[in-house]
């Protein structure tokens, strides 16, 4: 049986489906049979009916008895919504928006057809191996899913928001879990390797899909939706989906190689914990201070200049290793001493939108009382606001950069606030608090004025500071021998 799921013209080529009823009519039509969709992908099920396992019999009636009220409350108080205006209205670059892989309801329009027929695919399989209708499931969680949107679901018929919620969920669960043939579903391929659960490549790019389905707020989906549709498919609920996706799967993976956290193996966070996609980033991402964060309730203010903190402060940066031994991310930042360490921030062309996002989600999360991703943000734009100050960390090895110039850099730090922060001024330091004041402690010492002062004006010439040393040796002899010049006057020796 032939399965395209999209509407056909006359000279062949394929359109996006008209509604979301064509996967709603086809999860409910197909049963077991050998798929194929065109000469692009070719997908052969052979499903043995006698393994309830497989298909995930006596599954169904379990369904409810998981929706327990902590989940669904939890999937509310992290609602998938558009960010605000403010913050759309400045977004030039497409921060917010996917740019090929539609997930969710409000961007629809950005969808394709060969995006379209590769949810259809992905629809095709699952179903195949699962003895009940997928879009039965879906319709049953379609009134507790339609609480963690939002916006935009209110002109969505329950019919329709089930269909995507089912496209949606198996495209997603396809490229992350990946399902073949009964007794070979096991998700062992990294995110480097070519497996049959990737987008093709003629639709999308390994890089675009995960920033896309990953790093934004408006283009997710409930995780318990997920987890449902993995349940059904496998035919148990000892399978968990999000250990899937954030550790089998490139999610860990991707946030080590990308410098975000360390390389220490570390499990998910319990299913209550994180609602969506980007919720898990953010859950992963938390610094190992930030239950000590609000300890001081003195007002603090702006941040210093990286030049600021050198001139005046005495201190020095350096990259803070992330070690692989113990939990950490690019937010724990640590003085020590005269010395800013500060984990290495690699900036590359996601960056701006993974943080913005993040911010995004920190602003609307009801339940988060602390932002500490926005508290990092307020750090790094006001520490690094000038090409100069970016130069002295590039310098350092604090920030590593692959654009074209660091005044790029000190721009897109700007650009992270573009539209405002909607939190109280002393809100934005966060758990940082503390070191704020040590800092602006030690830029008020005359010693590490003068330290300071010395050192970047004379710090980076080998042949003043040799003739700094100098003077200032002679300077010490000089006056050790008028001390001992007035010692010998007032007390003369004894004849």
């Amino acid at each position: 049986m032939k399965v395209t799921g999209a509407d056909t013209r006359d000279d062949g080529e394929e359109q996006c489906p008209a509604s979301f009823e064509v996967c709603g009519r086809m999860a409910r039509e197909l049963k077991h049979a050998d798929l194929e969709t065109g000469s692009e992908i070719i997908v052969n099920i052979k499903v043995d009916s006698s393994l309830s396992s497989q298909h995930g019999s006596g599954e169904t009636d379990a369904v409810d008895s998981h929706m327990d009220d902590g989940e669904w409350r939890m999937a509310r108080s992290v609602a998938i919504s558009r960010v605000r205006a403010q913050l759309s209205g400045a977004d030039d670059d497409g921060i917010y928006a996917p740019h090929c892989v539609p997930i969710g309801p409000y961007h629809l329009s950005r969808s394709s057809p060969a995006i379209e027929k590769e949810k259809t695919r992905c629809v095709s399989l699952l179903q195949s191996l699962s003895a009940e209708p997928l879009m039965d499931l879906m319709e049953k969680l379609e009134p507790l899913a339609r609480q963690s949107y939002a916006d935009g679901v209110g002109d969505m018929t329950p019919e329709q928001l089930s269909s995507m919620l089912l496209s949606d969920g198996c495209y997603l669960l396809q490229f992350f879990v990946g399902y073949d043939a009964p007794g070979s579903r096991a998700p062992t391929a990294r995110i480097d390797e070519q497996r049959p659960a990737a987008p093709p490549a003629a639709a999308v790019s390994r890089n675009t899909f995960v920033r896309d389905t990953v790093f934004l707020l408006e283009n997710q989906i409930p995780l318990l939706v997920l987890q449902r549709l993995h349940e059904r498919v496998t035919g148990g609920t000892s399978s968990s989906a999000l250990h899937h996706i954030a550790v089998a799967a490139p999610v860990q993976e991707l946030l080590q190689k990308m410098l975000f956290i360390s390389m220490k193996p570390r499990p998910p966070p319990p299913p209550p914990t994180c609602s969506h996609l980007l919720h898990l980033v953010h859950a992963y991402l938390q610094p190992a201070a930030a239950g000590t964060s609000t300890a001081s309730r003195r007002p603090t203010g702006r941040w210093r200049r990286a030049l600021e903190y050198r001139r005046y402060a005495n201190v020095g940066f350096k990259p803070r290793k992330l070690a692989d031994d113990e939990v950490s991310s690019v937010l724990d930042v640590r003085l020590q001493g005269g010395t800013l360490s500060i984990p290495r921030l690699r900036v590359d062309g996601n960056t701006w939108t993974i943080l913005r996002n993040l911010m995004a989600l920190e602003e609307q999360a009801a339940h988060l009382r602390r932002r500490p991703v926005t508290a990092y943000c307020v750090f790094m734009s006001q520490v690094a606001c000038t090409a100069e100050d970016v130069g002295i960390l590039r310098r350092a090895g604090v920030v590593d950069h692959f654009l074209r110039n660091d005044k790029q850099v000190a721009q897109g730090f700007a650009g992270l606030f573009a539209g405002g922060v909607a939190m109280e001024a002393d809100d934005t330091i966060g758990y940082l608090t503390p070191m704020w004041h040590e800092l602006e402690e030690r830029c008020s010492a005359p010693l590490h004025n003068f330290m300071g002062f010395f050192l970047h004006k004379y710090g980076d010439n080998l042949f003043d500071r040799l003739v700094f040393s100098v003077a200032l040796i002679l300077f010490v002899l000089e006056a050790m021998q008028v001390v001992y010049a007035a010692l010998a006057y007032h007390k003369p020796k004894a004849h």
